[in-house]
């Protein structure tokens, strides 16, 4: 058919005008564009302010110089540790929402942070000197722990969609709640975590985004493979078994990558609020409902958000910052009181 490639996804056959591919591709280049600016905006503003010039140059400059110690070793990976996070937590959330059908599917109301949050608060109050690999861990078993319960609760002879999202949103308070006892009754504990509680990307550095990388990027490219069985998903169970797709065994492994990913976030941001929630809703209203485009673009999505809720934290009372959370929160609340109110 002229004007239109046909391909085949997951026994399916998908219609894809070339108009539309041409408009993700400048979609995507203008969202690149402007993760570019906020990347150009972070390495030039914050305690020590330094010229457009200034911030280029240390990015090649040795450690030696103010530059180059300011950018190459405080501000770049700072940016790239919440590239990683946005992008992690954009895309658990577009992985949550397609294999619930729920508009309010993101990791914190579906308990994956709390999850996470609880196994890194538990290692950290054990050891308050444990180090950054030991954190990642921690996370890596609670958000997995958290994605295995939820299937567990939410299975009775099939897993439904409503009984994922009810036992996700009771799991998340319960967590909550003893996250909360065990900050209570551990002083050490509530001195060395708070910005952790409150999410932020305060003193991240290199080893933070080397701890996280070979968990996160192996889940965001099993996000683009599951992407085609997640469209397959969305039409029924009995329309997937028809196609060769085990929904259960689907729904489990979506589970799994989105409790990593969610891990991998916690690990270094703490407990970062509603970005998974965003995400997907403002990349699906860009580039459609198609997973295949959808998951990518929730990942550019996410690192918009989370890279400019960070610049922001810490241009509020420079010299010092205010955790990033707070910001995600300002502008997730009000769009999640919007979804309940005219959506769900």
């Amino acid at each position: 058919m002229a004007g239109a490639t046909v391909e085949a996804r997951s026994g399916m056959s998908f219609l894809v005008p070339r108009g539309r591919s041409r408009r993700h591709f400048v979609l995507a280049c203008a969202g690149v564009l402007v993760l570019a600016v906020i990347g150009l905006l972070t390495m030039m503003l914050g305690a020590v302010n330094l010229s457009a010039g200034e911030a280029l140059s240390g990015l090649a400059a040795s450690s030696d110089s103010l530059s180059g110690l300011v950018v190459g070793q405080i501000r770049l990976p700072r940016f790239l540790d919440a590239i990683l996070v946005g992008a992690s937590l954009g895309v658990a959330g577009a992985l949550l929402q397609g294999v619930t059908r729920n508009p309010l599917g993101d990791p914190t109301i579906f308990g994956l942070t709390a999850a996470a949050g609880l196994a890194t608060a538990t290692a950290i109050s054990i050891n308050p000197q444990i180090p950054q690999w030991g954190i990642v861990l921690a996370a890596m078993v609670g958000g997995l722990g958290g994605a295995g319960i939820l299937f567990v609760i939410a299975y009775r002879g099939a897993v439904s969609p409503v009984r994922l999202a009810l036992a996700g949103v009771a799991l998340s308070a319960l967590f909550g709640a003893i996250t909360v006892g065990l900050i209570a009754s551990v002083r050490t504990f509530i001195q060395t975590t708070l910005g952790f509680l409150a999410g932020g990307l305060y003193g991240s550095d290199w080893t933070d985004f080397r701890s996280i990388l070979p968990y996160a990027i192996p889940a965001l490219a099993a996000a683009l493979v599951f992407a085609g069985r997640l469209n397959v998903l969305s039409l029924g169970d009995e329309v997937a078994t028809g196609l060769g797709v085990l929904a259960d065994r689907t729904r489990l492994a979506i589970l799994v990558i989105a409790g990593v990913l969610t891990a991998s976030a916690v690990a270094i941001a703490g407990l970062v609020g509603f970005v998974g929630l965003l995400s997907p809703h403002v990349a699906r209203y860009v580039a459609g409902s198609d997973n295949r485009y959808l998951i990518p673009a929730s990942a550019l999505v996410g690192a918009i958000i989370v890279t400019a809720a960070d610049l922001i934290a810490k241009l509020v009372i420079t010299p010092s910052e205010i955790p990033m959370g707070i910001i995600t929160a300002a502008v997730g609340a009000p769009f999640l009181l919007y979804l309940v109110r005219f959506k769900v």
